[in-house]
């Protein structure tokens, strides 16, 4: 049956249940459509001339009182496709790749017996080798995190086989890797530690590097060694993980470790393998901003408090850093930190507001360029200032406002500017004190030009 045919025959499937449905339950078009769709999306539908997505399929049979997968046709029409327990056909390379990228992220949510039920109603013999190998790798994942030892050893042996006919170094080295752990689980910590080595010899003679498998590698065979007592060999496996980890990691930019093995599978051809580092990339680019994020809202909230209420933004900030959620939040603890350094300055307690201020500064440096860290710069130079050390004051000023015209921040540029012009006429500095003053002149003009 020709593509063609079959997406008409299976959109005219789908519409059918729908209008039958929608009838029984004597719903107008309109009525099932709103509020997320109109009448004639609802009208194609149940035509045929298009098919729902997966979120639509979700709504409408939420609407109807049935499963998304009541919707679906019982059969599929033609040869070739791949059926899904979630309904979804897959006939083109790119989507059963999907589909096996989207089983892999089950197993690693923990929810290993959901990706087993779909990995087993995928048939072989209409899979590329590739992909067959891909699936027998991810079903002994599945059997080994469902608790099914000699299931996944078995399926793993399978998945070498395939793997080596294909000369796939990367898979080989995952598939020998997961095999070892089975035997650990096994309790068989010498054939474990026999695959861990391989799995070492496969990831140096690979064309791509990967510096965190490697790292995960080393420390399984530490722990295998304690367990057979041989401590000497374990202290130095977790070494070398520690290395490896501390040689390949860029504190402030992790997610560019992902990119470059992106990068190198891509060069190498292997382009599932560059697709996955690629979405753990973007992954920890949006956490990344999510957290900037997070961490400049309270950081004007916080600004905005000290304006209006001194006493109490002072039990707020107390409040919030005895919160459980800012313990593992740097960036939102370091607002508060700088912050409550501004209050105890303000009420004059520098020595407290001092070591409030080097601990902000301490928790964002790791962070980069952000609004917090300037934050914690400037206050210091306030603190600094107040202690009669002018050139650390400076200093902490300088960084402080680079920081703020790198991010752009051109009002709180101009604002902190004019503060520190204040600061330095005190001191006779006017030479410098019209520099800054020109710079926060600056600044504002931008500020109009983009208002």
């Amino acid at each position: 049956m020709s593509p063609d045919s079959f997406h008409n025959q299976f959109g005219q499937s789908v519409g059918a249940k729908i209008r039958e449905a929608r009838v029984a339950k004597r719903l107008t078009q309109s009525q099932l459509a709103r509020p997320d769709f109109s009448v004639s999306y609802i009208s194609a539908i149940e035509r045929g001339q298009i098919h729902p997505s997966i979120r639509a399929l979700e709504i409408l049979a939420a609407r109807l009182g049935l499963s998304s997968t009541q919707l679906l046709p019982s059969q599929v029409p033609g040869e070739g496709g791949q059926a899904l327990a979630s309904g979804l056909f897959l006939r083109g390379e790119d989507e059963v790749d999907l589909a096996l990228l989207e089983m892999q992220i089950y197993i690693c949510q923990g929810t290993a017996a959901k990706a087993l039920t779909q990995l087993q109603k995928l048939a072989p013999k209409n899979l590329k080798r590739r992909q067959q190998a891909h699936v027998r790798y991810l079903l002994g994942w599945a059997y080994r995190d469902t608790g099914q030892l000699h299931e996944a050893e078995t399926t793993f042996n399978e998945a070498t086989q395939l793997a080596k006919d294909l000369s796939d170094t990367s898979i080989s080295a995952h598939i020998s890797y997961l095999l070892g752990t089975v035997y650990a689980a096994m309790r068989n910590y010498a054939q474990a530690l026999l695959l861990h080595q391989h799995c070492l010899t496969l990831l140096e003679s690979s064309q791509v590097q990967e510096p965190f498998f490697m790292a995960q590698v080393y420390a399984n065979m530490g722990q295998y060694y304690l367990h057979l007592g041989r401590v000497e060999q374990a202290i130095d496996m977790l070494r070398r993980a520690i290395n490896v980890i501390q040689a390949h990691t860029n504190a402030q930019h992790p997610e560019m470790a992902y990119w470059n093995l992106s990068q190198q599978y891509t060069e190498a051809k292997e382009y599932f393998q560059a697709t996955l580092y690629a979405y753990k990339c973007l992954y920890l680019y949006n956490q990344r901003s999510y957290v900037l994020l997070k961490s400049e809202i309270y950081h004007y909230l916080y600004h905005a408090m000290m304006k209006v209420d001194q006493e109490g933004v002072r039990t707020r900030l107390d409040e919030a850093l005895q919160s459980s959620s800012q313990v593992h939040e740097p960036l939102a603890r370091a607002s508060a930190k700088s912050h409550l350094a501004t209050w105890l300055l303000e009420h004059h307690a520098l020595d407290e507001a001092e070591k409030d201020a080097q601990e902000a500064r301490r928790l964002s440096s790791s962070s980069g360029d952000t609004i917090v860290a300037a934050a914690a710069l400037l206050v210091l130079g306030r603190i600094a200032y107040e202690k009669s050390d002018y050139q650390e004051g400076d200093t902490c000023f300088t960084s402080g406002l680079d920081m703020l015209e790198r991010l752009g921040a051109h009002e709180e540029l101009a604002e902190q500017a004019m503060y520190y012009v204040q600061l330095l006429e005190r001191q006779g500095k006017d030479r410098a004190a019209i520099a800054y003053i020109r710079r926060a002149y600056e600044s504002r003009q931008k500020i109009s030009r983009y208002s």
